[in-house]
């Protein structure tokens, strides 16, 4: 399904009250910026855009705008503020979008599979949920998928080893962590019955002395 184009009016007030009564209308506030251009402060429908992101697995995505009195351009939806409560869309960050210049941009990492280790009673922990890559505009994919089908129990799946090919870069350390499988809990159980154990073990000791020294007394 082809996105809706969105329209995008110019927005002359500004101001926390002002974008407080923009959204009681069912508007969004927000602002276009590239190009080296000054940054154009816009309004779009708020459901609209609210639409527009429920048809994708992010937030981070490329779009059309019918720029008031400018004609139709391409953004990158960069960020989107949302209340810290209710979770309500507050403003949007877009970013004007240069036929190929690469753009930078949060990716979502999705595991794929499941890991041997998982089968065997390990648990997968995913410590890296995205990663910064910079790609050019057409190249852009919602998430990049991860095969964690091979991992055993004790096994690390670091940025290196993701298939990212050549047509996405990335500045994060190639040896930190993706995801890993921790070893099972149930082999920690020995050592902590035994110190259960070792403590009922202790028990009748106890009791022993406190007999001797009642017998001594008679």
């Amino acid at each position: 399904m082809e996105d809706a184009k969105l329209i995008a009016k110019k927005r002359d007030l500004q101001g926390t009250s002002n974008s407080r009564r923009m959204r009681r209308a069912g508007s969004l506030p927000g602002i276009i910026y590239g190009e080296g251009k000054e940054a154009s402060p816009v309004q779009l429908d708020m459901h609209a855009f609210e639409e527009l992101l429920h048809h994708h697995a992010t937030e981070t995505l490329i779009t059309e705008i019918a720029m008031d009195g400018a004609g139709d351009v391409s953004v990158l939806v960069k960020d989107v503020q949302r209340h810290p409560v209710n979770g309500s869309i507050l403003h949007v960050d877009m970013l004007k979008i240069i036929a190929g210049q690469a753009i930078q941009v949060d990716i979502l990492l999705s595991l794929v599979g499941e890991a041997a280790g998982v089968k065997e009673g390990g648990i997968l922990d995913q410590v890296m949920h995205s990663i910064s890559i910079e790609c050019l505009p057409r190249n852009l994919v919602e998430s990049i998928e991860v095969d964690v089908s091979e991992m055993g129990i004790g096994d690390t799946l670091c940025v290196a080893d993701l298939a990212l090919g050549t047509k996405f870069t990335t500045t994060i350390e190639e040896d930190a962590i993706v995801a890993s499988v921790a070893v099972p809990r149930a082999e920690e159980e020995p050592e902590e019955e035994g110190l259960a154990d070792a403590a009922e073990g202790a028990e009748p000791e106890v009791i022993s002395e406190k007999k001797a020294d009642d017998e001594a007394a008679e």
